[in-house]
């Protein structure tokens, strides 16, 4: 694991973030933290509503590659707005 998801994990932990391995609850937190971001870049509440609505009956595909997905979006965000998205996963480590 990388040096930001060591740290990540040793704070959550120390800090009493809920179970780590709760994955319930990591995937409240996610959703979360994901429909923030779409709401702070201008996102709608109808538009939320119009992506749930659509059918998905695919399989849903492995872990790995849709974090590294989610990442790659992050990534195109943080170009968007000129941002570092490592400097600020380690801001935000650091408050």
């Amino acid at each position: 694991m990388s040096e930001f998801q060591n740290k990540a994990v040793r704070l959550m932990a120390a800090c009493g973030e809920g179970s780590l391995s709760d994955l319930a609850e990591r995937q409240t937190k996610l959703l979360l933290s994901a429909l923030e971001l779409y709401r702070a870049l201008g996102g709608s509440f109808e538009q939320i509503e119009a992506v749930i609505m659509q059918d998905e009956t695919e399989i849903p595909r492995r872990v790995d590659l849709v974090i590294g997905d989610l990442m790659k979006e992050l990534a195109a965000i943080g170009y968007i707005y000129d941002l570092d998205i490592m400097q600020a996963a380690h801001n935000t480590l650091d408050t």
